[in-house]
C-alpha cells in the first residue's frame, strides 16, 4: 500500500472541534504532508467528528462515505465525539483504518508517522499549538477541554470529561503567533470555559489569562466563545469594561426560561440569577450583545412553562437565540425523562420561539442604525466586487461598499439601512481602527 503524500481534514460541530482541526492539519504538514484542495482527490481523510446530537453522527457518516466514493483508494481517520460514542459505527465505513478517542487526539500524527509514512526514529517536532487560522479572519483558540456539568440533554461530559487546561504561557505565545500571522480578532474557545484552571486548583485563571492577553500588541479584538452565567461576576465584568480590545459580545446559554425546566435540565442557575447576570452586563457595559441557545419542547415542559420561556426571553431582549428543539440523545439522563413532547408540538414551540428571535434581532438591529460603529472585514457580501461584508463588535452583520484591499481590516462604518438580517453601512474613514 502506498504511502499516503496528500491528506484533507474536515471538521464537524464546535469551535473547539474546528481548533483541533486545524492543529491536526498543522501536524500532518510537520510530517511532510500536503493538504489537497477541497474538492481534490486525497490519500488520507481525517474526520474530527461530532456527537452533541444524533444527527452529529450521522453527518460524520455521511462525510466519510461521500469523500470514499470520489477518493475510493484512501484511508480515513476519524477522532471526535462520535469516534468516542460509537467506535465499532466508526470502525464499520468504508475506508476507516483507525478511530482515536477524544483523549487519544493526540496520538494521531505519531501514528500516521509510522503506520502510514513507515518513518522510523524521532519525528519531526509537532506543533503544541496553531500558527494560523485557515480560511477565517477571526481565529479560534482553544484553551480547555472536557465538562462536569451532565446537563440532563448532553452527551458531551461523558464523551469530554476530563477537564485539561492548556498552559497559560502556551496559550500567550500562540496568541502573539496568530497576530503576527494577521488575525485582528481572537476567540477564546473550550468545552467550558469556566472550568479553565480548575485541574490546576487555579479558580482566578481565566481572568488572569484575559488580562494578560489584553496588553499584547497588535490583538485588536479578543472574546470568550460562551461563558455560563453563573461564571460572570462583577471583577469579569470590570476587566472587560476596563480595555478596548474586550468585545462587548456574550454568549450566554440560556436552554429554557422556566425554573421548573432549568431544575429538570440540571442547570446550575435559576432566572433570578439569569437576570443578575444580564443587569450586571448592561450596567457597566455600553449596550453589549447578548445572544443564547434555547431549547424548546424539553421533556415535562408543560405550555405554561413554554409561555414562561418565551416572556422571560422577551424580557432579556436577546441580540440573537439560537433555537433548537428537543431531540432524543441516547446515553443522556433526559432520554428516561418522562414527558416527552410530541414532534408536532415540538415544532410549533420551535415556530413560536424563532419569530420571537426575528422580532428581538430586529429591534436589536434597528437600535444601532445612524451608530458609527468598528467592522472587521471577512469577504466579498455574495462574493460580488465592490461590496464587502463583516461583523461589527457587537455582532452586527454589515455589508457596506467597498475594495478587496481592506479585507481584514477593522474600518468605522456608519450603519444607514435594514437588508434583511443585515445591516448596511458606509465608511466614514478608512483608517483601522485601534484597539477595537
Amino acid at each position: 500500500m502506498a504511502a499516503a503524500r496528500t491528506f484533507r481534514v474536515h471538521e464537524l460541530g464546535c469551535k473547539v472541534n474546528q481548533w483541533e482541526g486545524q492543529w491536526l492539519r498543522e501536524g500532518l504538514e510537520a510530517l511532510g504532508l500536503e493538504e489537497a484542495a477541497a474538492d481534490g482527490p486525497a490519500d488520507l481523510f481525517l474526520v474530527n467528528s461530532c456527537s452533541v446530537t444524533e444527527s452529529g453522527g450521522s453527518k460524520s457518516r455521511h462525510s466519510v462515505r461521500h469523500f470514499m466514493r470520489r477518493n475510493p483508494a484512501a484511508r480515513v481517520i476519524v477522532t471526535g465525539c462520535y469516534a468516542e460514542s460509537d467506535r465499532d459505527e466508526v470502525a464499520a465505513l468504508p475506508g476507516v483504518v483507525r478511530a482515536f478517542g477524544n483523549q487519544e487526539k493526540g496520538e494521531i500524527v505519531p501514528w500516521v508517522a509510522r503506520a502510514l509514512l513507515g518513518m522510523d526514529g524521532e519525528l519531526p517536532e509537532l506543533p503544541r499549538g496553531i500558527s494560523r487560522f485557515a480560511g477565517h479572519t477571526r481565529a479560534f483558540v482553544k484553551i480547555q477541554d472536557g465538562c462536569r456539568d451532565h446537563c440532563a440533554f448532553c452527551i458531551i461530559p461523558s464523551l469530554r470529561s476530563r477537564i485539561e487546561s492548556r498552559p497559560v504561557d502556551e496559550i500567550v505565545a500562540e496568541v502573539e503567533t496568530l497576530v503576527a500571522r494577521g488575525h485582528k480578532e481572537v476567540v477564546l474557545t473550550g468545552v467550558h470555559l469556566g472550568y479553565f484552571g480548575w485541574d490546576r486548583d487555579e479558580p482566578r485563571a481565566i481572568k488572569d489569562l484575559l488580562g494578560r492577553l489584553a496588553g499584547l500588541p497588535g490583538l485588536q479584538r479578543l472574546k470568550l466563545s460562551s461563558i455560563e452565567v453563573h461564571e460572570i461576576d462583577e471583577e469579569l465584568v470590570d476587566l472587560f469594561a476596563g480595555h478596548p480590545v474586550f468585545v462587548p459580545h456574550f454568549h450566554l446559554p440560556l436552554q429554557a426560561g422556566s425554573d421548573a425546566t432549568l431544575r429538570r435540565m440540571r442547570r446550575r442557575y435559576n432566572l433570578a440569577r439569569f437576570r443578575e447576570a444580564v443587569a450586571l452586563l448592561r450596567a457597566r457595559l455600553d449596550d453589549p450583545a447578548l445572544t443564547t441557545d434555547l431549547i424548546v419542547g424539553f421533556p415535562g415542559e408543560t405550555a405554561a412553562d413554554f409561555d414562561e420561556s418565551m416572556a422571560f426571553c422577551a424580557e432579556m431582549a436577546f441580540a440573537k437565540m439560537h433555537v433548537f428543539p428537543y431531540s432524543v440523545r441516547r446515553g443522556t439522563a433526559a432520554e428516561a425523562m418522562p414527558g416527552h413532547l410530541p414532534a408536532a408540538e415540538i415544532a410549533r414551540r420551535k415556530k413560536i420561539a424563532a419569530e420571537l428571535d426575528d422580532r428581538m434581532a430586529e429591534a436589536y438591529r434597528r437600535r444601532h442604525l445612524g451608530r458609527i460603529v468598528p467592522v472587521l472585514a471577512e469577504e466579498r457580501a455574495g462574493l460580488v466586487p465592490g461590496t464587502l461584508t463583516g461583523l461589527s463588535d457587537r455582532f452586527l452583520r454589515v455589508d457596506f461598499p467597498a475594495g478587496d484591499e481592506l479585507m481584514n481590516r477593522i474600518v468605522r462604518l456608519r450603519l444607514e439601512a435594514l437588508d434583511g438580517d443585515r445591516l448596511r453601512g458606509r465608511l466614514v474613514d478608512e483608517v483601522e481602527v485601534a484597539g477595537a
